[in-house]
């Protein structure tokens, strides 16, 4: 111990060794009982007890046989790195089936302690049956779902898909295929979508292609007077869909024409601009999302897939575009329009940056007004303007023009509006003015529709 001395007095050592590595419990044990192993090689072996035997053994397989002796050392750094390894990770719960069969109890009248006659797993009677063969667990249901035989998973699919793109589904009610539902205004297209899925290998892919080349879906949205009579919410595919974005797409799609949006792939959940306050509100004391920390850099600008969400407090941006709070299943978007939705187009700060940002690339495309508008036009709308449309953009732009030039500062206060800053070399009057006119194009309907 600390207070041992080897000094003042005659100290006598049996056996003294010297290992290149940190000895084990078991081995400093072993070492420590040498005298009795000693006296085990010294007793016949028809008189070893089962204890004796260990010890012998674990001694040999320490200190004796070679390649034991390798993977002994070899077992030290693996047994380090394996610690550092479950130090950085977490324990997860994994499910497992059990090899009895399921089984449940019918509560009467809902009570759980008032248990009724036992049930086993089955498919609901109005539905077609799993095959007899079939296990009944999670891979029984699995193969179930996606049989030919219950086209209901294909038929459900499709509807949805058709939604998305479509802006209302074949059955209107999305979320309902049931006797309370729609009709399908469609009923063999429908059938015909979902067989070419399941006979296509369920390729998703596939039918998203397919449906898109379609000549329905490449029809113009333009609504004559004779087809708003005949068909006003489009029911018979009577013209091309045409719906507001939604709220994750109107981001990404902003962020993407200005050349801001991040490309990365994955990745911990990010927080972008929000008001300050909101999650303050809802919060309770001890709570650790009380406080929104704002992020910077490329976080800022990553897809809006990796924004935090926070169930009581969500987005207020996404939130006004109608995007759902994610508190309970929704299979079917709101889709409204409200003077909030033009606000945030207008004044969030994402959608502000965005404009500037996409301004400064068009002022450096060129000097003529042309130029630069066009540079807009053909990010937003996919053309340039007709020659009824430019004069209007122009007037928006010499109104902004001068505007700015009787107030520098607030062209200096929009040019401030986000983290990333413009280029020095840029006149702040003349980008502020540009983005003025970004910020209008980018607000028409035929931007923010699809």
């Amino acid at each position: 111990d600390g207070d041992s001395k080897l000094t003042g007095g005659k100290v006598a050592l049996q056996d003294f060794r010297l290992y290149r590595r940190v000895l084990s419990a078991a081995e400093i044990q072993v070492l420590s009982s040498f005298g009795q192993i000693s006296k085990i090689i010294a007793t016949p072996r028809d008189q070893w007890s089962d204890d004796q035997s260990k010890k012998l053994f674990d001694y040999f397989i320490d200190f004796v046989d070679e390649p034991s002796k390798q993977l002994v050392e070899q077992k030290a750094p693996l047994a380090k790195e394996f610690k550092e390894i479950s130090d950085r990770g977490s324990i997860s719960l994994v499910m497992e089936e059990k090899e009895e069969e399921p089984f449940a109890h019918m509560l009467n009248r809902g009570v759980y302690s008032d248990k009724g006659d036992k049930v086993t797993p089955e498919a609901p009677a109005f539905l077609p049956p799993m095959p007899e063969d079939a296990p009944r667990n999670r891979i029984g249901l699995a193969n179930w779902l996606v049989s030919k035989d219950n086209p209901l998973t294909a038929r459900v699919t499709m509807n949805r898909l058709w939604y998305q793109l479509f802006g209302t589904g074949i059955v209107e009610t999305v979320g309902d295929f049931g006797v309370m539902g729609a009709r399908p205004s469609h009923p063999k297209l429908l059938d015909w979508l979902a067989s070419e899925f399941m006979d296509s290998g369920w390729d998703h892919r596939h039918m998203v292609k397919l449906i898109v080349s379609s000549k329905a879906y490449r029809q113009s949205a333009h609504a004559s007077a004779a087809k708003l009579e005949a068909d006003p919410h489009n029911v018979l595919i009577s013209r091309g869909p045409r719906y507001r974005l939604a709220a994750e797409e109107l981001r990404d799609m902003a962020l993407a024409v200005s050349g801001l949006l991040s490309d990365t792939v994955g990745g911990a959940p990010v927080k972008p601009y929000q008001p300050e306050g909101i999650w303050a509100a809802v919060a309770m004391p001890q709570s650790n999302t009380r406080n929104y920390q704002q992020d910077s850099g490329e976080a800022l600008y990553r897809r809006s897939l990796y924004t935090f969400w926070k169930r009581t407090a969500p987005h207020p941006a996404m939130e006004i575009l109608n995007a759902p709070t994610r508190e309970v299943v929704c299979v079917q978007r709101e889709m409204t329009n409200t003077p909030l939705q033009a606000f945030v187009t207008l004044n969030d700060p994402q959608f502000v940056e965005a404009a500037r940002n996409l301004a400064q690339r068009a002022i450096a495309e060129g000097p003529d007004f042309d130029t630069r508008a066009d540079f807009i036009t053909e990010r937003f709308l996919a053309r340039t303007l007709s020659d009824s449309e430019r004069p209007l953009v122009k007037q928006t732009l010499d109104a902004a023009t001068a505007a700015f030039e009787k107030t520098p500062a607030d062209a200096t206060a929009l040019l401030e509006v986000g983290e990333t800053k413009p280029a020095d070399d840029m006149n702040s009057i003349e980008l502020a003015a540009w983005t003025v006119t970004t910020s209008q194009i980018l607000n028409l309907d035929e931007t923010l529709n699809k």
